[in-house]
């Protein structure tokens, strides 16, 4: 008899995998490069960088509310999930972004934390596999089109005192907050300020920094930059 609970139960679990997977599948199938890359004024080699960061933190991340489910801790997992989503967010892992509402949304309407088990006794291992197949697919349309290097060096974008001001408060407030944003920024200052070499040194740690999440670091070269500019 327990066997057979057992077996039905792996069902069940297999049949809940599949379901998700073929439905991840669909959501992808679409997926185009011009797509994934429009959020971020199709700069592709921008966004290797920044696929790259979110890559290199997921796994600790999934480990951490794995971690929180088998605890049976709902506020931790809660803040993990909401940190997760908002980084998928910011990376254009849509679907992955969008699973992470959901589930947000569905562990703040919990009471008690032993009702973690009749949400999803399989929840760490549907959000393992949501985030692995986007990654994969972004991983697919990345290496069908290498970035063509290019030996012409880019002229620098032109900005006004206000512009440039706004962004470093933005950035400011986005490494204060530990938010991806801060690369996006940060490149993009990089190439307004380009041919100011007395910036050159600061902005190198600053960019440097962030795509490390040695937020710390890169506050501190924001600090020396802004009183340079």
């Amino acid at each position: 008899m327990k066997a057979n609970k057992m077996a039905i139960n792996q069902q069940q679990v297999d049949g809940t995998h599949n379901k998700v997977a073929n439905n991840i599948s669909s959501e992808l199938e679409n997926m185009t490069l011009e797509c994934l890359l429009e959020p971020f004024g199709g700069n592709e080699k921008f966004y290797r960088r920044l696929i790259k960061v979110f890559e290199k933190n997921l796994e600790p991340q999934l480990q951490n509310i794995e971690l929180m489910i088998s605890q049976k801790n709902i506020k931790e997992l809660l803040r993990l999930v909401h940190t997760l989503k908002g980084s998928s967010g910011t990376t254009g892992l849509s679907s992955l972004y969008q699973y992470l509402c959901d589930l947000e949304s569905k562990l703040a309407g919990l009471e008690a934390a032993n009702e973690v088990d009749i949400l999803n006794s399989e929840l760490g291992q549907q959000l393992r596999l949501v985030a692995q197949a986007e990654m994969s697919s972004i991983h697919a349309l990345l290496t069908t089109d290498e970035v063509n290097q290019s030996t012409e060096t880019p002229s620098a974008v032109d900005y006004s005192v206000p512009e440039l001001t706004l962004m470093l408060t933005e950035l400011k407030q986005h490494l204060q907050d530990h938010n991806l944003k801060a690369l996006h920024i940060t490149l993009s200052l990089q190439n307004k300020l380009l041919g100011h070499t007395h910036l050159e040194h600061d902005l190198t740690v600053l960019c440097n920094a962030v795509e490390i999440l040695d937020f710390e670091t890169a506050q501190v070269a924001l600090s020396s930059l802004s009183k340079k500019w």
